[in-house]
């Protein structure tokens, strides 16, 4: 088509040319009428030049158009494609300031460029003097030789400056754009170190330089996630410093300040680079120890205590002024949620200062602990936001002390379910009975073992004191909530159906069913033990005492029921509860 267009135009201005030639000739020579032509004729022959020059006019036209729109159509295309302001409307035609009036100002805008006028755009030294925008200086650019020549070379050429101006006014823009967003993204990078700094001053405790206690709930709330997820152990370790509050009243806050602070560097020094230090608050700190169990758990304590043992000579203390208390619980054999952890680890830091402090105490390895009331109401605190699995371990600790097999408590625990089943329990009322069966004796815990290991007859006081583990149960489970409703069980399995036993003294139905089940079932696991007193019985003595003591000790019907089951069981063959 562009080729067809510059011929076609070629071609009429050819012919218009030649017309025009040929017309001149005829005018003068054979159309004069001063040599008798006709003034008519020349009109006939002056038609055709006429039309041959509006040809050529028009061809020429059409092709600087052409062009024009080519240019414009590639400037256009490489704007939107490339977001490249730099491009201009470039007209040979046209001078440039700097050309013409031989500038060499080299901070001006316009400087070297052949499309960019200083009337179009701000900051040019037009005059020696920086410019503003067009419209300030509209007063003198009209008079400008380079802004007429600009302006009075066509449509084009005033189009193709129109066009260089809105180029620059988008450079422009882009460029305030950019450095806003460079401002902006330098603006934000500080904030974002400043929120980094603030958050890490709200995460971390300001004396000792350990995470604080808010995130070390965070963090174990994630630590056990992730040990769920992979099936994975890890430890907490609680720290208690002995005698603290002495150390603040003999020698000053001061000096108690120095002492935390080098106990938070020491943890920082020693522990593990995947280990988790933080102050829990006041003279208490935790460690998590991720991928190890409570035994191991249980040597790196005793070996971080050893060492905090002999910090007093860098704080310029008497020896023994920086001993420390250590609980140890691991999930998930202690715990399976962190306020059960957390309540396991507490109870073994409580076991560590009952046993005489400055040692080490791991929440499964409870069986040769002895509880004063005041440690009863302590431990009772502690495991107010404990589950289920933290008190079986505690329970498991209890039986540990009367050397009661596994085997023997799992078969205790199905003889309960069985006789459950034919009482016609529910499914989570068996599960209670048999939660009861492991949790009824878990007041033994603040039995003196001198009291329960007893190979003689107990003294008055001496079976006082163990009539009171009933009553020790329940101020131990009694804030847990997960076990509340077996309270009744665990507190009255000791009750008579006569009336005659104790605490409350309870006869007949008034005894809580649970608790006439637990009280059966206790009883014949005590005839199939060992005892300091007396040999274990066999089965079969130990259901010809379950029989003679029914309507006097025991609720004669679940005595009945209990018997049968010990038959079914017989005729399965199943393991004795022995």
């Amino acid at each position: 088509m562009r080729s067809f267009m510059l011929r076609k135009s070629m071609l009429y201005g050819c012919s218009g040319a030649l017309l025009g030639a040929i017309y001149a000739f005829l005018a003068v020579y054979v159309f004069n009428p001063a040599v008798g032509g006709n003034l008519e004729k020349v009109h006939l022959f002056l038609a055709p030049f006429m039309v041959g020059a509006l040809a050529y006019l028009l061809g020429r036209h059409a092709e600087v158009l052409e062009k024009a729109k080519r240019r414009f159509s590639d400037l256009t295309h490489q704007v939107i494609t490339e977001r490249h302001w730099e491009v201009g409307f470039e007209d040979s035609y046209v001078p440039t300031c700097w050309k013409v009036k031989k500038c060499e100002n080299t901070g001006c805008p316009v400087y070297g460029k052949h499309h960019l006028r200083c009337w179009l755009i701000a900051g040019t030294f037009c005059r020696g003097e920086v410019q503003g925008h067009f419209a300030q200086k509209l007063g003198s650019c009209a008079k400008c030789e380079i802004y007429q020549t600009a302006m009075a070379h066509g449509p084009v050429a005033e189009i193709g400056e129109n066009f260089n101006n809105l180029m620059w006014v988008l450079r422009e823009k882009e460029d305030m754009l950019s450095d806003a967003h460079n401002e902006l993204k330098g603006q934000y990078k500080e904030l974002e170190q400043l929120h980094k700094v603030a958050k890490e001053m709200a995460d971390t405790d300001g004396l000792t330089g350990l995470k604080n206690h808010g995130h070390f709930q965070h963090h174990l709330k994630n630590e056990i996630d992730r040990a769920a997820r992979y099936n994975r152990v890890f430890s907490l370790v609680m720290i208690d410093l002995d005698n603290f509050k002495f150390v603040n009243d003999e020698f000053g806050h001061q000096k108690g300040d120095a002492v935390l602070r080098h106990v938070g560097q020491l943890l920082k020094n020693e522990i593990r680079d995947t280990d988790y230090a933080a102050r829990y608050g006041g003279e208490e700190f935790v460690i998590v120890m991720p991928e190890v169990d409570g035994p191991e758990a249980t040597e790196a304590a005793d070996r971080l205590r050893r060492k905090l043992e002999r910090l007093y000579k860098k704080v310029d203390l008497p020896e023994y002024q920086t001993a420390a208390s250590f609980g140890v619980a691991d999930f998930p054999v202690c715990a399976t949620g962190s306020n059960s952890l957390i309540a396991a680890a507490d109870g073994a830091l409580l076991f560590a200062k009952r046993q005489g402090r400055n040692r080490v105490a791991y929440f499964r390895d409870l069986s040769t602990a002895e509880l004063s009331n005041d440690d009863l109401d302590k431990l009772n605190s502690r495991l107010g936001g404990a589950g289920f699995q933290t008190i079986q371990v505690l329970a498991a600790a209890v039986d540990a002390r009367d050397s009661y097999p596994e085997s023997a408590r799992n078969a205790l625990s199905r003889l309960a379910a069985g006789m459950a089943q034919k009482l016609d329990f529910k499914q989570d009322q068996i599960e209670a009975l048999t939660l009861a069966i492991k949790l009824h004796d878990i007041g033994k815990i603040g039995v003196p073992s001198r009291v329960l290991q007893k190979k003689e007859k107990l003294l008055p006081e001496e079976m006082a004191l163990l009539r009171q583990h009933p009553e020790m149960g329940k101020r131990i489970l009694q804030e847990a909530a997960q076990i509340r409703d077996l309270i009744a069980a665990v507190l009255y399995h000791h009750e008579r159906w006569d009336g005659k036993g104790y605490p409350d003294g309870l006869s007949g139905v008034q005894i809580p069913l649970m608790a006439r089940m637990v009280g059966i079932i206790d009883a014949y696991r005590a005839m199939l033990s060992d005892r300091p007193y007396r040999k274990a019985l066999t089965v079969e003595e130990a259901v010809a005492e379950l029989e003679k003591g029914a309507g006097s000790q025991f609720d004669p019907s679940l005595v009945e029921i209990f018997i049968q089951q010990i038959r079914d069981d017989e005729e399965k063959k199943l393991p004795r509860a022995v």
